[in-house]
């Protein structure tokens, strides 16, 4: 049975790229957005470039015309509110039958961090446009997991808070598989997917297994939000960020962060567990 036209918004990010090698494994070539045929010519083994600019809405008629299921990401841009409405008008105004849209495990429209609104705002548009959809929603991946290294190696310091709240995590490539299964599979239309692996850490819990792989005798941070937020920005954040990650451990503190089963049912097996992925993902040391 021939594959239904498969179009990756967002292809060449940290989740995009990793969908595309998940759908190659599985014999799809899907269509991959892309602002420009250079970026195109670095993951054309993978997919058909198609050309069009989220920013340019007038580009993306072409690029989106007879994809039949479209997977959605941008990137956490000052208009990534613009960029992801776009692709979603662009997704519907081609006649597409389904859209799988990336949003987060804390989204709401309530939230006071304008990317945890949008991914509410956009997570719960996408369920009345009268086209199949999903909604993937992550927890924090491993990647981000802490959220900055150079505190660890420099000052043996994980400048992560949240007391004896538990934090959640997952490996992104688990998610583009699921991403993937959603995209090649009927059996998850209207199903919104909280994905996490199987573990929890405290920070405290997190400074030990930290402590055990790098031997070293890593600390936890101790401070009020606005020293965490310096912290975090003295570290490596992104100045723009660093306001969302020192919120996020208040979020973790209120205890809303929990495993779930989800990816493991979808997977059908267990996710990756993180003390395992940072045995062989740890960074060198500086």
């Amino acid at each position: 049975m021939n594959q239904p036209a498969i179009l990756v918004v967002g292809a060449t990010g940290r989740l995009g790229s990793r969908l595309l090698h998940k759908l190659a494994a599985a014999g799809v070539k899907p269509r991959a957005l892309v602002r420009n045929p250079e970026k195109g010519a670095l993951i054309a083994s993978l997919a058909t470039p198609v050309i069009g600019d989220l920013r340019s809405p007038e580009t993306l008629a072409d690029a989106f015309r007879g994809s039949e299921r479209v997977f959605i990401v941008a990137p956490p841009a000052p208009d990534m509110e613009t960029l992801e409405r776009n692709a979603i008008e662009a997704t519907v105004a081609a006649g597409s039958k389904r859209i799988v849209y990336l949003s987060n495990f804390a989204a709401t429209e309530n939230d006071e961090d304008r990317f945890v609104h949008i991914h509410g705002l956009h997570q719960n548009l996408v369920t009345t446009l009268g086209i199949e959809w999903t909604v993937l929603r992550p927890t924090r991946y491993m990647t981000s997991f802490p959220f900055v290294w150079r505190s660890i190696f420099e000052q043996n310091l994980l400048i992560e808070t949240g007391g004896l709240g538990a934090m959640t995590c997952i490996d992104p490539d688990d998610v583009a598989t699921i991403a993937a299964k959603t995209l090649m599979e009927d059996s998850h239309i209207r199903q919104m997917y909280k994905l996490t692996s199987e573990e929890t850490y405290t920070a405290a819990e997190l400074a030990a297994l930290l402590s055990r792989v790098l031997k070293r005798n890593i600390t936890v941070f101790q401070g009020d939000t606005e020293a965490l937020r310096d912290a975090l920005i003295a570290n490596g954040a992104k100045g723009e960020h660093a306001p969302f990650m020192a919120r996020y451990f208040a979020k973790v503190a209120a205890g809303l962060y929990t495993t779930t089963d989800t990816a493991s049912n979808i997977l059908g097996r267990s996710p990756h567990a993180y003390a395992e992925w940072i045995e062989s993902n740890r960074p060198a040391t500086s």
